[in-house]
């Protein structure tokens, strides 16, 4: 019956699987074992020079670029004393060709390190010989200001700048000072990128790319360029604009480039994707817009942060910062189960806080005293809430959310 419902080529292909599987653990086991005597070797060594193994999971470039960086940043403070020799080997299929490069440029990169970290794992007393990522330790956050104190220990090589400031002259972008990224989540680039598993849970995190399109124009009327930035998109934009670039749906799009960009933008916004990674780890300022949970907000560099709109289904009352706290998820089905509405910010929303760092960087923002304490309360409740140093530690000076949204929002505070 199995074999009548299913056909031969389907069963085929299942058993195909299986064996390559099998085939992978296989090897991976014999790897294991022919590597336990270096290990035990390298642990004799410990006492004159220590040898580490360890690894990055690369296929999300969010992870990837953020602990590569971290990784660096910390040896430059000296968490990792020179004196040790590292090893890595990438976990996952690498989601940019241009970071995997620039990790190799740096550390020790090889696949056969997957077989001396394993056997390592395998003998007892390994511990000091292992490094795990941040994404292990910290959820790949900054939670100790360690991007704020080196500056960033990733680099292009002379080539590659060249090529990239070559690009923007292309388009007619003669300063890379006026260069913004956009990033705008939608569902294509999991659907169509991470196959094989149910991405819907992250569907409340999705913005209508036509929602950003004043902001855009706002932008490009103070003589700046903005490039709407991503691997897979879903629409289009529609804008017709000498210096607005839908750079993800032309030809020249690339690893590099979606990279390079991004390390040298005036600025970013962003929705909270894996790409805005890339900016942090370059230390460029951002946006974060129609981001949630808020208590995740990220806070060690210079960014400024507005949520989308929390409501009560039942009553239509906003959440509360408190109750923002208590309902945070990255599950939007918990919202559903839980009567709470999400709801995008509007165009103009976006906007205004787009325009307020802009005027911050441009050093024309001006603000009263009565912003200035509305941010101060914003902090202070913040920090008392139950798992506020869960998500955060250091936080930067220049880390706030949109003063546009606070003005608006003193119902939340309790």
């Amino acid at each position: 019956m199995v074999i009548y419902k299913d056909g031969h080529g389907t069963i085929l292909k299942h058993i195909s699987r299986i064996a390559v599987r099998t085939l992978k653990y296989v090897w991976r086991a014999i790897g294991m074992l022919l590597a336990v005597p270096f290990v035990i070797i390298f642990r004799f060594l410990k006492p004159w020079k220590l040898i580490r193994f360890g690894y990055f999971t690369v296929d999300r470039i969010g992870h990837f670029a953020f602990d590569v960086e971290y990784f660096l940043s910390e040896r430059t403070l000296e968490v990792h004393p020179s004196q040790m020799v590292d090893l890595f080997f990438f976990e996952g299929r690498p989601a940019n060709s241009q970071l995997k490069q620039m990790c190799k440029n740096l550390l020790f990169v090889s696949s056969i390190v997957r077989y001396l970290y394993m056997a390592n794992q395998l003998i007892p007393g390994g511990e000091t010989h292992r490094i795990s990522p941040a994404r292990h330790n910290t959820a790949s956050r900054d939670k100790s200001g360690v991007f704020h104190k080196v500056p960033t220990q990733m680099c292009f090589t002379c080539e590659e700048d060249q090529r990239g400031s070559n690009y923007l002259s292309s388009v007619g972008c003669l300063d890379k000072n006026r260069l913004i990224c956009l990033v705008v989540r939608d569902s294509a680039y999991l659907s169509q990128t991470q196959t094989g598993r149910d991405w819907s849970y992250h569907d409340f995190r999705d913005t209508r790319i036509e929602d950003y399109e004043d902001t855009i124009l706002a932008l490009a009327k103070k003589g700046y360029w903005v490039f709407r930035m991503g691997k897979v998109v879903g629409n289009p934009l529609t804008i017709n604009h000498p210096r607005v670039i839908d750079y993800a749906l032309t030809e020249h799009r690339s690893d590099f480039l979606d990279i390079w960009l991004m390390a040298n933008c005036r600025f970013a916004i962003s929705t909270g994707v894996g790409l805005d990674s890339v900016a942090d780890i370059f230390r460029r300022p951002q946006v974060f817009v129609n981001y949630l949970p808020l208590i995740d907000m990220e806070a060690w560099g210079y960014y400024i942060t507005v949520p989308k709109i929390l409501i009560w289904s039942k009553s239509g009352r906003p959440l509360t910062f408190l109750e923002q706290a208590q309902h945070s998820s990255v599950n939007g089905h918990y919202y559903r189960e839980n009567g709470i509405d999400v709801q995008d910010l509007s165009s103009n929303d976006i906007t205004r806080v787009v325009l307020e760092m802009e005027a911050r960087l441009a050093g024309t923002w001006k603000i009263t005293e009565g912003d200035k304490r509305l941010h101060k309360d914003f902090w202070t409740q913040f920090r008392r809430m139950p798992n506020f140093s869960k998500y955060h530690g250091w936080i930067h000076d220049e880390a706030r959310v949109g003063t546009y949204y606070l003005q608006n929002s003193n119902n939340m505070f309790v």
